[in-house]
């Protein structure tokens, strides 16, 4: 792949976790290092390593909040649509800012930023395809057998995004048929989820707590 940006699916209301997924507090990469949003951390991680930017999909609400911690590469997009249109009416606010992007990286904030090994794995199975068939359009990752997050997929298969009534992103990975693969890969951080306080008691061995 030529070039990567990442989507960050992060506008979601946060109801069920108790505030707002994008400002849940995450621990540094490093250790000593200052607590930052899980919105900026997912981005932090990817232009740490494949990805040359990072498109984060927030509320309004949360915007300002978070601009304290841009930096050069991140592209905040603020987002005023009903809530309705969930995962799929952030994708297409997304999709037309992609620019020339060869690939994308498509992620939703509430799960742990994923390891840059786990992501360098799907894009190779992006390029490489199977022995008799084309190079796939999107690849999920899988971990013993069941599906995670992020999924990977060419610049071209999010043209539907770019239409009218788009439908959420695993109804449309559905829809590429065996243009959609699954990987394997050796990486349970695919599977966690941080939808509920005690996820991410879990994950962080502590409760969940938000950086306005």
């Amino acid at each position: 792949m030529k070039t990567v940006i990442t989507i960050v699916l992060a506008a979601g209301a946060g109801k069920r976790l108790g505030g707002p997924k994008a400002l849940l507090a995450w621990p540094a990469a490093e250790k000593g290092g200052a607590e930052r949003p899980l919105a900026i951390a997912h981005a932090e991680a990817r232009l740490a390593a494949e990805s040359a930017r990072v498109l984060v999909v927030v509320r309004t609400s949360v915007f300002h909040a978070l601009l304290a911690h841009v930096r050069p590469g991140i592209d905040l997009v603020s987002w005023t649509a009903p809530d309705d249109l969930g995962p799929a009416g952030s994708l297409a606010v997304a999709a037309p800012r992609i620019g020339d992007a060869d690939a994308v990286v498509v992620t939703p904030v509430d799960v742990p930023p994923a390891s840059a090994a786990t992501v360098a794995r799907l894009l190779a199975r992006l390029d490489a395809g199977a022995p008799s068939a084309a190079p796939p359009l999107a690849v999920r990752p899988r971990h013993l057998g069941r599906g995670g997050h992020p999924v990977v997929l060419r610049a071209e298969a999010l043209q539907r995004y770019l239409e009218a009534d788009p439908p959420p992103l695993r109804d449309h990975l559905r829809a590429l048929g065996d243009l959609c693969v699954d990987e394997e890969v050796d990486d349970p951080g695919v599977l966690h989820d941080l939808n509920v306080p005690v996820d991410v008691l879990r994950v962080l061995g502590g409760p969940p707590r938000f950086l306005a």
